[in-house]
């Protein structure tokens, strides 16, 4: 069960992950495939109610951190999420 402290947190991570998609529609772009797997681990971890991994996460795709070394080379994820695609489920995990 979260707590308010806990569930006020989750709040602020998808605020935090809201905004995040709402700058890259301004932007008038979808996420680079870094950016998505990135916000894709936030969403897992945010699911899992693992807060600080999922802020970590945000952080590495606001960041545009490189992918971990195993997921580079697989070309399975060149085709990343659209903006649409992740604001629905972020809006399912946060009705959840």
């Amino acid at each position: 069960m979260v707590t308010d402290d806990g569930s006020q947190a989750r709040q602020l991570v998808v605020k935090r992950l809201r905004g995040a998609l709402a700058g890259l529609e301004r932007a008038g772009r979808q996420p680079n495939r870094r950016e998505a797997y990135y916000f894709c681990q936030a969403m897992e971890h945010l699911q899992a109610d693992r807060l600080p991994e999922s802020e970590e996460a945000l952080s590495n795709a606001q960041h545009v951190r490189p992918l971990p070394p195993d997921l580079a080379a697989k070309p399975e994820g060149n085709r990343p999420p659209t903006v649409q695609q992740l604001r629905r489920a972020l809006d399912k995990l946060a009705a959840a």
